[in-house]
């Protein structure tokens, strides 16, 4: 599979470039670099013929870019290639920018009049890898390249050959996202998505499963043939939003801290520090902190499920009297795009407290991504009652339950790529034992 790799240290991706635009929610187009394609004059990289072949087979375009004219036909059939769908150099790019400008694959979106979250490029060098976070677009290095340069110590998807990077699309990018629950509320900037229902179990060996609550409520470190679980299921959260354009150039992540003060989930965030490049985002450990011990809602929920009692308050003011903004981000949000991840939600306390903290910085939008959803269809929407006010980078000590208006809501719901999941990890299993 397609990795994270760290070695050392535009434009909106849903933008509609054109008339005519493609309308499917997957990726429609691989840009590569043509370092990656051919070894020497004449000579393709091995491996490459057939992934070529293989996109050709799902429809999905190849591009090809190179920084000088050339005659790419002919170029390509001197190696046994076939002619890409679409051949850009720096002079067919407006303004003819150098590489690392993010109108390379805006070019190639309006080409081929898809948007750019339809696209994935792949490449060689650092520039290639600014060219997709300057655009907003999901890049892969191509690390059987025998151009590829790191020395700065890029954090980006790699594949070791081509093959991995049809891997990487198979599994995660040329499905239509699908989500155990959603629901979008352009009144009050706000979306959220959650990818799967609490209680599926995935396969983790022959005759061996795991649970969600095992990865990320119980910190377990799950391997399903040589891959993460963990990666696996945040590779699959963050590729369904990127393709379902819930996952925005430029914005900021954060993780909505756990019940104790200055700690987050590390499976969350072990991942989000690496993963925030995908789209050119930036990851902000600590601008949500919680200043005071809130009870554990996993565990309250886990208690009241087998009928205990239980006496925590687990209401919204008990979040709204723990958590504030970090008072260093004071006057940097105006204007920003804030994706808020969590594990899981119930009935969204966590997250709509959130919301009405970066909605009151001036945050022009908040997004919620959570791995799991209790509760089906139930979210509930949370208003401060008129008159009630509150500085979000201090604590709201005065707020209760009461402070809040409350308006119940249903978003869409069904099983979430469930099916799908199971397929990736019985795939990455079966890989496992062909390697042995």
């Amino acid at each position: 599979m397609a990795e994270i790799m760290a070695r050392g240290s535009a434009h909106d991706q849903g933008t509609v470039v054109g008339a005519g635009m493609d309308e499917t929610s997957t990726v429609r187009a691989v840009a590569i670099d043509y370092k990656a394609v051919l070894r020497s004059p004449g000579r393709a990289h091995s491996g490459v013929a057939d992934f070529l072949l293989w996109l050709d087979e799902h429809d999905i375009s190849f591009v090809l870019l190179t920084t000088d004219s050339l005659d790419a036909e002919a170029a390509l059939r001197a190696a046994g290639l076939p002619a890409p769908a679409l051949h850009l150099c720096r002079d067919d790019i407006p303004g003819t920018p150098a590489r690392g400008s993010g109108a390379w694959l805006l070019a190639v979106a309006e080409r081929l009049k898809v948007r750019l979250n339809q696209i994935v490029l792949v490449g060689t060098s650092e520039l290639d890898w600014r060219t997709g976070i300057n655009a907003g677009v999901v890049h892969v290095l191509a690390r059987w390249a025998n151009h590829v340069r790191n020395a700065k110590g890029m954090i980006t998807l790699s594949a070791d050959e081509p093959a991995d990077v049809g891997e990487l699309l198979e599994h995660f990018l040329l499905d239509e996202p699908r989500w155990a629950f959603s629901h979008d509320d352009p009144a009050r900037s706000f979306k959220i998505r959650s990818l799967l229902p609490p209680n599926v179990r995935f396969p983790q060996a022959p005759g061996r499963t795991f649970e969600l609550q095992d990865v990320f409520t119980r910190g377990r470190t799950i391997n399903v043939g040589a891959q993460d679980a963990r990666d696996i299921l945040m590779l699959r959260l963050l590729s369904s939003a990127y393709l379902d354009g819930t996952l925005p150039h430029r914005s900021l992540f954060c993780v909505y801290p756990s019940s104790s003060p200055g700690q987050v989930s590390q499976q969350l965030a072990g991942f989000l520090t690496k993963a925030k490049v995908m789209v050119g985002s930036y990851y902000r450990e600590d601008l949500l902190e919680r200043t005071g011990q809130a009870p554990d809602t996993s565990l309250e929920r886990w208690k009241r499920s087998r009928g205990e009692a239980s006496t925590a308050d687990i209401s919204i003011g008990a979040q709204a009297r723990t958590v504030r903004i970090n008072p260093k981000y004071r006057g940097k949000l105006k204007g920003k795009t804030v994706i808020v991840f969590d594990d899981f939600t119930t009935e969204g306390k966590s997250i709509e407290w959130a919301r009405i903290l970066l909605t009151s910085a001036n945050a022009d939008q908040v997004i919620a991504l959570t791995i799991g959803k209790y509760g089906a269809s139930r979210h509930t929407a949370y208003q401060l009652r008129p008159g009630t006010t509150i500085d979000p980078y201090q604590v709201s000590y005065h707020l209760a339950a009461t402070s809040f208006v409350t308006t119940p809501v249903t978003g869409a719901t069904g099983p979430g790529p469930e099916d799908a999941l199971k397929a990736t990890m019985s795939h990455f299993i079966a890989a496992a034992q062909n390697a042995e």
